[in-house]
């Protein structure tokens, strides 16, 4: 019976899953009424800045097809950044990881330059840091420090068929702070690569109300398994 106890608490204290919280999610299809717009600046959730800004483009127009509408970030004619209105805080320990879709320009064979970051509000040290690119995780760096002002991302290419994949940028905190993000392509040629379906989420370290529960009732029964293994040792009659 002591045995099972002991295993009941011990998966109390394995049972305690991260939770993760979508904080932020953008697929512009409700922009400008659904209806394409050059160089536009109207975001809801972005700021869309530099010489060319960047277009919006509704599924159909230029011969592009995206679910609903999606973003041409060379512009008219570019470059042009998309940058996050508003920043994200994130604690010690949580894993940020913010996901979206990339494709090539469908317009013509050309290679179209393109890169995702996080900008960071706070001086901070990350615990890892990486990118899924081809299905899984790569951590790239451990231990690394940024400052206040500090951006942190890769850069890739699309060619013009590449169809629209999931890519992520992804951290792990060892000290508290704050962020925004943005995407952009240096080009400036009228025709890039297409963003759609940005989605940021918060993995917490911390568990959640019902697994503290689990947890605690597991430290009781121990507790308790353990006082009354005392107690039967300290009543056992001496030996002759």
């Amino acid at each position: 019976m002591r045995k099972i106890i002991l295993g009941l608490a011990l998966t109390a204290l394995t049972a305690a899953p991260a939770s993760a919280t979508v904080v932020f999610s953008d697929n512009f299809d409700g922009e400008n009424g659904g209806n394409t717009a050059l160089n536009y600046v109207g975001f809801a959730n972005f700021n869309s800045v530099g010489g060319g800004a960047t277009d919006l483009v509704a599924s159909g127009d230029f011969g592009i097809t995206c679910s609903g509408s999606c973003i041409d970030l060379d512009g008219t004619p570019g470059p042009g950044i998309l940058q996050s209105i508003n920043s994200f805080s994130y604690a010690v320990g949580d894993t940020v990881r913010l996901s979206f879709d990339i494709g090539g320009n469908q317009r013509n064979g050309a290679t179209d330059n393109w890169f995702a970051d996080f900008n960071f509000n706070d001086d901070v040290t990350l615990l890892n840091a990486g990118v899924n690119y081809f299905g899984a995780d790569n951590v790239i760096d451990a231990m690394t420090t940024r400052l206040a002002g500090d951006f942190y991302g890769f850069s890739a290419t699309a060619d013009g068929g590449d169809p629209f994949s999931t890519r992520s940028l992804f951290f792990t905190a060892a000290t508290a702070g704050s962020f925004s993000f943005r995407f952009a392509s240096p080009d400036a040629d009228n025709v890039g690569p297409l963003l759609d379906n940005v989605v940021l989420d918060i993995t917490s370290s911390v568990p959640e109300p019902a697994t503290w529960a689990m947890m605690i009732l597991g430290f009781g029964l121990v507790g308790g398994a353990m006082r009354r293994r005392k107690t039967l040792t300290t009543a056992q009659p001496a030996l002759a």
